[in-house]
């Protein structure tokens, strides 16, 4: 039984990568899924949610009081009177993903799941980073961007993840020594990435592997 918790560069591929392992180890891959999962545990919609995630280290999300049951709110973050910023929708987070790491068998990609899942004992952190231009001519590639497009939305991504990140981390979030793997999909096939990826966390379910320094 494993968590894999998959932190990425945008357009590092870590949502191609991420299905790609899910599917070979015949795990739950938790994406958009996530962020479903948020929606139904607040009682709100899925679409407000993706709102939140555009918005993260911006504005306070001031309507969140009036779109949740009080009584939600009491439950899993105190407060309720509260507006519930940035930091409150982190520890809302935190507490989602603590619940979908008991089950176990997960792929989690981003929302700061390696840093919420640091001290649990079966989970696996992999660190997913490439070259600025490729990210982009993966994104070119991948969704049939134009250059100046997929170049923008990296960019945005980019901020956008440091910020929300600074939540649960002070430092740089694509420090390798902070992962159990770090790997630069400039220089490694995706394909050959999933079956290190794989290698690692079935090692961690039969808790075979010794230290490398053993």
């Amino acid at each position: 039984m494993a968590i894999l918790s998959i932190s990425r560069q945008f357009g590092a591929g870590g949502k191609t990568l991420g299905g790609m392992v899910a599917e070979s180890l015949g795990y739950q891959f938790v994406d958009e899924g996530l962020l479903q999962k948020v929606a139904e545990e607040a009682n709100v919609s899925l679409r407000w949610v993706e709102g939140v995630e555009r918005e993260a280290g911006g504005r306070l999300m001031r309507f969140l009081s009036t779109l949740v049951p009080s009584s939600f709110i009491d439950r899993h973050l105190g407060d309720s009177g509260q507006d519930f910023d940035e930091r409150r929708y982190a520890a809302f987070l935190t507490k989602v993903i603590e619940d979908l790491a008991q089950a176990n068998n997960v792929v989690i990609l981003g929302r700061g799941s390696q840093f919420i899942l640091a001290e649990h004992p079966e989970a696996v952190r992999v660190l997913l980073v490439a070259e600025y231009a490729d990210r982009i001519k993966f994104l070119q590639r991948r969704y049939n961007l134009e250059q100046d497009k997929a170049e923008a939305v990296v960019n945005r991504e980019t901020r956008k993840r440091e910020r929300f990140l600074r939540n649960f981390y002070q430092g740089d979030p694509n420090n390798p020594s902070l992962y159990h793997m770090a790997l630069n999909t400039s220089l490694i096939p995706l394909e050959a990435a999933r079956d290190q990826i794989c290698d690692l966390v079935l090692q961690q379910v039969d808790h075979t592997a010794k230290p490398i320094w053993d």
